[in-house]
């Protein structure tokens, strides 16, 4: 029974260090937030990261796992929803992904895009595990894109991969202007240009 609360108490706080971690990356960067950073932020003790992460290194790819995570998630339960028509699922996907920045005041960006802007050209682990995600994510849209006439998004001249990809892309350009305009323009621009009222 002790070894059990343990494993609960280490994992309890190895999720709060991630998530902790995520936040001040996602409102920083990762070359600007230092381990004391998180620790104080998370209310461990001093000299116990490593304990949980054997670098600082180890901890931004666990972030980056951990974050990705949670996108899945959220993308398959909105995406794989055969309850909803699937141009409606599509739309919706980017719409929720706008109202969490909304939330935030568009003051942050998305923390996949930021780190991938940050450390992908620079870091081969880093390159390694958010091509990966971005490869995982594309492919659950492209899922739902398989089920949806093309035409309706304009995109019929490409494959159901490529349009995710193209997507992914122009949403997370949006996102990059969006932390300099730090309002919604971008991404309400990117809705209103693929997602089309009709007539």
């Amino acid at each position: 029974m002790a070894r059990t609360r343990n494993a609960d108490a280490y994992n309890d706080a190895r999720e709060k260090l991630l998530t902790v971690g995520m936040n001040l990356i996602r409102s920083g960067s990762y070359e600007s937030v230092g381990i004391n950073d998180i620790l104080r932020e998370g209310q461990i003790p001093k000299g116990s990261f490593y304990h949980y992460f054997d670098s600082k290194e180890g901890f931004g790819l666990e972030v980056a796992k951990h974050y990705h995570a949670q996108q899945l998630e959220g993308a398959r339960a909105i995406l794989l929803d055969r309850d909803v028509p699937p141009l409606e699922r599509l739309k919706a996907f980017f719409q929720t992904a706008y109202e969490d920045f909304e939330a935030r005041q568009f003051s942050q960006g998305c923390l996949m895009c930021n780190l991938t802007t940050e450390l992908a050209d620079e870091e081969p682990a880093f390159q390694a595990v958010l091509q990966t995600n971005w490869h995982e994510l594309s492919d659950v849209v492209a899922a739902c894109i398989a089920e949806i006439d093309k035409a309706d998004i304009g995109l019929d001249h490409l494959t159901d991969s490529e349009a995710a990809d193209w997507l992914l892309n122009s949403w997370s350009g949006a996102l990059t202007r969006m932390k300099a305009t730090r309002d919604g323009t971008p991404l309400r621009l990117f809705l209103k240009s693929t997602f089309k009222e009709r007539k």
